[in-house]
This record gives C-alpha cells, sequence and structure tokens, in this order.
C-alpha cells in the first residue's frame, strides 16, 4: 500500500509539472501573438520612410501622404516633426513614425515615418543618423519603400547628396535599393511650368530627369536595375483638374508599388561614419601622427644640445690634454703653431726648387733637339753676296751652327778645286 502510494504521488507530482509547463507555454505564446499584434496595430502596414536632403519637402510629402494639410505645422509632435517651413535649416530633428488614412481615404491604413533632412554639415548630424537607425531598427522593425526625395532642380549630383546616398547604403546595405524609389518634388504640372521645362536645353522631362538620375546612381553605386520615379507634386493647384488627376494618379502607383514589395528588415543596419566624418577622422589622426612625430624629433633634438653642452663641460683642451699626460705628444705626435709654420715654410722651398729643376730640364731638352736639327740639315750652296748681307741683329745658335758648317763646306771645295788644277 505504501508502495502504491508513493507511485500515486509522483505521478501526480510528474501531472501537474507537466500542466504548469503547458500553461507557461500558453501563456508565453500569447503574449508574443498579442506583441506583434500591438506593433502592428501601432504601425500599420505598408510602412513607407522618406529621406532626402535639408529644404526637399520630405514633410509636405509626408503629411499630405497621411491626409492632413501639406503646411501642418507639427503642433501634435516634438522635434519638429512633420512640422513644414520654408527656412533653409532642417526643422525635423528626429525620426518620427505616425500612422493614418492613406490621403485622407478611410479604406487604407499606413505608417510614414518622417526623417531629419541630411545636407553639408554632416558631420554635426551623427545623433540625427543615430536617432533614425536606432528608430528603425528597434521601433519600425521592417520598412516596405525608402522614398528619396530631390527637388525638380537637382538634376546634378553633388557632393553633399553623393555623401547623403552614399549613407544611406552603408547604414542599409545593398539590399536597400530594392525597397528604394525617386521622388521629385516641387515638380509643378501646371500648364506654364510644363513650357518652361520644354524650352530648357535638353527638354527637362520626367524621362529625361529619371534617366539622368539612374544613370549616375548606376554608374557611382552599381545599381542593376533602374529605380522606379515617381512625380508627386504636394503643392498641386486644387482648382486644377489635370493637377489632382497626376497627383493622384502618382499617388496610387506609390500606394501600389508599397503594396507589392517584399518588407525589408532593418534589424541588420549599422550606425555608419559619413564620408565626411571618415576624411575628417583620418586627416586627425594624420595630424596627430605628425605632432607626436615633431615632439619625437624636437626631443631629440634638445637631448644632442643636452649632450654637446655637458661634453663641452667636461671635455678638456689639447693643452689641458698635455698637462694631464706628458706622454701624450710622444705618443700622438703633438706640434706647436711655431712647427707648424717652419713646416709651411719648408714646403714653399721645397716647390720651388723643384720648379727650378724642372725649368732647366726643359731647357736642356731644347738645346738638344736644336743641335740634332743642325747635323742633320742638308748642304746648300750660298754666294758671297749672301755672306755679306749684314745682319740686323746676331745668329741664334741655329745660325751659328749653319755658318760654321757652310765655312767648312767652302774650304772642302776649294782645296778639291786647288787639287784639280795641280792635276
Amino acid at each position: 500500500m505504501r508502495k502504491q502510494s508513493r507511485e500515486v504521488r509522483r505521478m501526480n507530482c510528474f501531472q501537474n509539472i507537466l500542466q504548469f509547463f503547458l500553461f507557461w507555454l500558453h501563456l508565453s505564446h500569447g503574449a508574443v501573438v498579442d506583441s506583434a499584434l500591438t506593433k502592428e496595430g501601432r504601425y500599420p502596414s505598408p510602412r513607407i520612410v522618406i529621406l532626402g536632403a535639408t529644404g526637399a519637402g520630405k514633410s509636405s510629402l509626408a503629411n499630405v501622404l497621411l491626409g492632413r494639410d501639406k503646411n501642418y505645422d507639427g503642433q501634435e509632435f516634438r522635434n519638429g516633426c512633420f512640422r513644414v517651413s520654408s527656412g533653409l535649416d532642417s526643422i525635423t530633428k528626429k525620426t518620427c513614425a505616425d500612422q493614418g488614412y492613406w490621403l485622407g481615404n478611410t479604406s487604407q491604413r499606413v505608417t510614414v515615418i518622417d526623417t531629419p533632412g541630411f545636407g553639408d554639415k554632416l558631420v554635426e548630424e551623427e545623433r540625427t543618423i543615430e536617432n533614425l537607425v536606432t528608430t528603425l531598427r528597434d521601433e519600425i522593425k521592417y520598412v516596405h519603400v525608402f522614398v528619396i526625395t530631390f527637388k525638380q532642380g537637382d538634376n546634378r549630383m553633388t557632393n553633399s547628396l553623393r555623401s547623403m546616398i552614399s549613407l544611406f547604403e552603408k547604414m542599409f546595405g545593398t539590399r536597400f535599393w530594392d525597397n528604394a524609389i525617386l521622388e521629385a518634388t516641387h515638380w509643378n504640372h501646371g500648364e506654364d511650368a510644363q513650357r518652361i521645362r520644354m524650352e530648357s536645353h535638353p527638354a527637362l522631362t520626367q524621362k529625361f530627369w529619371a534617366d539622368e538620375f539612374n544613370r549616375i546612381l548606376k554608374r557611382e553605386y552599381q545599381l542593376s536595375k533602374d529605380l522606379p520615379s515617381f512625380f508627386i507634386d504636394t503643392f498641386y493647384h486644387d482648382e486644377s483638374l489635370h493637377e489632382i488627376e497626376v497627383f493622384n494618379n502618382n499617388s496610387r502607383l506609390l500606394m501600389e508599388y508599397a503594396m507589392t514589395r517584399e518588407a525589408f528588415e532593418c534589424k541588420d543596419i549599422e550606425i555608419a561614419l559619413t564620408e565626411i566624418r571618415e576624411l575628417q577622422n583620418t586627416i586627425d589622426n594624420l595630424v596627430e601622427d605628425e605632432q607626436e612625430k615633431e615632439e619625437i624629433i624636437q626631443g631629440l633634438i634638445e637631448q644632442r644640445n643636452q649632450l654637446e653642452k655637458t661634453l663641452s663641460q667636461y671635455s678638456p683642451t689639447p693643452e689641458e690634454q698635455q698637462q694631464r699626460d706628458p706622454t701624450l705628444c710622444s705618443r700622438n705626435k703633438c706640434y706647436t703653431p711655431t712647427e707648424f709654420a717652419l713646416f709651411g715654410v719648408g714646403a714653399i722651398v721645397m716647390g720651388i726648387m723643384l720648379g727650378v729643376l724642372v725649368i732647366s730640364w726643359l731647357s736642356h731638352q731644347d738645346s738638344n733637339t736644336n743641335h740634332s736639327d743642325c747635323s742633320h740639315k742638308p748642304f746648300t750652296e750660298h754666294t758671297d753676296e749672301e755672306d755679306l748681307k749684314p745682319k740686323s741683329r746676331p745668329p741664334s745658335l741655329s745660325e751659328q751652327c749653319l755658318a760654321d758648317e757652310e765655312k767648312e763646306l767652302l774650304k772642302e771645295g776649294k782645296d778639291y778645286q786647288a787639287c784639280q788644277a795641280q792635276e
């Protein structure tokens, strides 16, 4: 009996544990479902993020898409969210999400996320970038469409626009382009505006604007396909049937695109540094390295000067060295200034004597050469008249030799003639 009662207690305990586990599992599953439903109820799909530079008209577009007036003052929001201003500075300071009905039509709910504008001061907007990333990653969770807004006149890729787009790609990754579109704000569809655009060279048509931006994006960001382009004018003339029709058509196309896109998950986005900040960091690092090198060089120079000063203080002069060590000169051949002067005079005398010897030797060589020329010169007859010619200058050595030889030859000739006469 006792053994059976123990088994029963064990079975009851096991059943209680199993029931508790199933109950906890049910509660946790219900909490997850309720959390997901609450998040979807707070941010209904599709979820549209509006990006762009300062003054591009992001807040006006967000208000119109939610069925509000384009000049909504954003009094229900803090940090300038959804507030429209004509100034050059960015009014929206933080990323804000709001849900409402698409164009005020109660048939479709939507979530629109308004973001701060990015301009030429990207280095000062790092907190803005951090807030954008944390809001999308921790609150919104996923996005269906990224609307990149440009003004009608922004048909050239400036440095600020290029840095802004590079920032988006670094934050969201390359998959971000699959959910991105282009929006040309302030594109007036009135007849006068249309005429002015057509008179420009080349004509500024919707096709030209879209092709130009897609060409630049493909070249600089290696996109494989064109991004869809929309021309929603939030300042359309509400009494013009044509402008109303164009506005409704572009808005409808945007909603259809958002409904067909696969949601982009924001869990992997990062707080990316802008190109300007990266360059600034590189410059700062180089400046710090340069300063460190200059400090090292300055320290080495100071050490060298200190060592030279110490060496000059404690190093003895040659006289002091001789006094301290009398055998120094016997070992190292020390010389006095007088001895150095005598060495110089002796060197001069030796040079003069050597020069005299060289000159004498050259003169002797010249006289030998002249004597050799006299001994080998052939005999030529001279008349008595030539011998009797007055000489204006004394004969040279060579001339004297020649005259002596001629006299001997003449004497030999006369003796030869006398011998012939006797025979």
